[in-house]
């Protein structure tokens, strides 16, 4: 009798990775990161105020592969518009009347609610509190817009919106 022996070679490549509120990131584009709703307003509002709130609830949640290292930005937000209502900060973002685009409305974006330090395009945010376990580090958004109508009918009454881009880097 006789007996063959050999091995049969098992292999497994694993890539850093990374779960972005919830879901796996592998290089994708056009993921909803949630909304940034300022609600329904009278045109003639002070100082409006928003959370972004996104599947997993209030900010974006990464989490990554461990030893991985990764940075969460806003990349880009609409231009300015020529007709511009609403005070603009050091770092304007601006919501374009839907019918309108030469109106906007003036906000900006936020890492806390004490709304003094704006985001910058490109620029690292910062997470907030203790990761959670299974979603990982919180980047949590706050929109304000200050200076509105305040009385004033100048303003357009209309739908305004805008399109943040974000980006998640690893």
């Amino acid at each position: 009798a006789a007996t063959t022996t050999g091995s049969i070679a098992a292999k497994l490549i694993l890539t850093a990775g990374c779960l972005v509120n919830g879901q796996l990131a592998t290089n994708s584009t056009g993921v909803n990161f949630g909304n940034l709703d300022f609600g329904t307003s009278p045109a003639t509002f002070d100082t409006l105020s928003a959370t972004l709130v996104g599947s997993l609830g209030n900010g974006i949640f990464v989490r990554c592969s461990t030893g991985s290292t990764y940075s969460v930005q806003i990349t880009s937000s609409s231009a300015k518009p020529t007709t511009v209502y609403g005070a603009e900060t050091t770092q304007p973002r601006y919501l374009i009347n839907a019918t309108t685009a030469t109106v906007g409305i003036a906000y900006t974006l936020y890492g806390s609610t004490n709304y003094t330090t704006p985001i910058a395009n490109n620029t690292n945010l910062v997470s907030a509190g203790t990761p959670d376990p299974a979603n990982g580090d919180n980047y949590p958004i706050y929109g304000r817009i200050t200076g509105g109508g305040n009385n004033n009918v100048a303003i357009p009454a209309a739908t305004y919106q805008d399109t943040i881009n974000v980006a998640v880097n690893y």
